[in-house]
């Protein structure tokens, strides 16, 4: 159970958030929210994971919030720059609907970085707050909470979940073409689209962590998989690329490399798989001019807007479920999330399932729409890998023979 609680002087809100909240509930997108009454002058946001306070500009008090929320904007006084390192020194402020040339802006801090997304239109004020609020209650992390709000900013239907692309916000990235008209800095440069997947190839997709796997999976006829090698000290661990880099060469399969990626490029790999957090620190355009495939992890609306400023060859959405293969920074999304990612990318490119998938669970996140579904202990830890394999291509060529009649 989770509840919002929200001051008289917000009662304006209730109006989008009670069919917000019921629109959630359709979906199955989280917890049940009870909406309540508060005589303090801020929100108070109870998730089964936190509590948070949220203060909007005319509800804030000498109390400490969590969230800041500054969205009412006269004339700006300062540069965009100086408003960032604000930001940046304030964890707890947020900046939404900051007039830039062309559009408006909303700031953000990220573990020790400012973020932003930019919107063309401003939308209403009112159903911004409420939309953030609603995803604030739900759990989703502030970045999901601030995209999505804007994304309903501009909706004329109300209490209806945004799920279509053109509503949101372009993400602030290298790759955001209007960097230097809003005036925002950054280090990286932009990159062009990467080589696209073969999605016939694409459907089973094994994760395995040893290269002797990755021979037994190319051998069962297996034509993708991704060889991740957790500790980047491990013992022959260039050697072990660069066979699992031969071996799907000779197989005519889609072998990709987590994380080493100057490897990748060195050994010719046909792909590498990244983190969000490596596209801060990899580079993106030798990545590109090699002709190496991107694959790119995310856990959340943010994370799918920004993966898809950079055009990748796909986008894995995750963890599905709970998983003990690696430490996640994210809860669990759920199919009903996973159902709602896949609309919002849409074909525009293929998508990966993973985390926690195994046999049972794969029909269920096959009927979502994704383009494959990445499994790890559902064949590593079986007795029967062949099977186990045999089992899973059966699951998953069903849809295709549905739609097909």
């Amino acid at each position: 159970m989770s509840t919002l609680s929200l001051p008289k002087v917000l009662s304006s809100l209730v109006m989008h958030i009670e069919p917000l909240l019921a629109s959630a509930a359709e979906y199955q997108l989280g917890e049940q929210v009870t909406l309540m009454p508060s005589s303090q002058e801020w929100i108070e946001v109870s998730t089964p994971s936190c509590v948070k306070r949220v203060g909007f500009e005319q509800a804030c008090s000498t109390t400490p919030v969590d969230y800041e929320i500054q969205d009412q904007w006269g004339s700006i006084d300062g540069k965009l720059s100086s408003l960032k390192a604000q930001v940046l020194k304030r964890p707890d402020l947020v900046i939404c609907g900051l007039p830039v040339k062309g559009g408006y802006l909303d700031i953000w801090h990220h573990d020790g970085d400012v973020r932003g997304c930019f919107s063309v239109e401003l939308g209403n004020a009112t159903q911004q707050r409420a939309m953030l609020l609603v995803a604030l209650a739900l759990d989703y992390p502030l970045e999901d909470a601030l995209v999505l709000a804007r994304a309903y900013a501009q909706s004329t239907q109300m209490g209806i979940w945004p799920t279509e692309r053109d509503a949101f916000p372009d993400i602030v990235c290298a790759n955001f073409a209007k960097l230097s008209d809003i005036g925002w800095q950054f280090e990286c440069q932009p990159v062009e689209a990467f080589s696209p997947v073969d999605s016939e190839k694409l459907t089973l997709y094994p994760v395995v962590d040893s290269v002797q796997w990755v021979k037994q999976l190319l051998e069962l006829d297996v034509k993708t998989t991704q060889l991740r090698i957790k500790d980047p000290n491990a013992q022959g661990l260039e050697q072990d690329v660069a066979q699992a880099i031969a071996l799907g060469q000779q197989a005519n399969a889609q072998v990709f490399i987590n994380d080493y990626w100057q490897l990748a490029i060195e050994h010719g790999a046909f792909g590498v798989h990244l983190g969000q957090e490596d596209l801060a620190v990899a580079d993106l355009n030798a990545i590109q001019q090699a002709n190496l495939r991107l694959g790119i992890s995310t856990h959340g609306y943010y994370e799918i807007l920004r993966a898809m400023a950079f055009n990748p060859s796909y986008i894995a959405l995750g963890h599905i479920y709970p998983t003990t293969t690696k430490q996640m920074p994210s809860l669990p999304q759920g199919v009903h999330r996973l159902k709602l990612y896949q609309q919002l990318i849409g074909n525009a490119f293929p998508t990966v399932a993973i985390g926690g998938i195994d046999l049972s669970r794969v029909p269920v996140v096959w009927d979502t729409g994704v383009s494959s579904v990445a499994v790890v202990r559902a064949i590593t830890q079986s007795s029967e890998p062949a099977i186990a394999v045999e089992q899973l291509n059966k699951c998953l060529v069903q849809r295709e023979v549905m739609y097909d009649n």
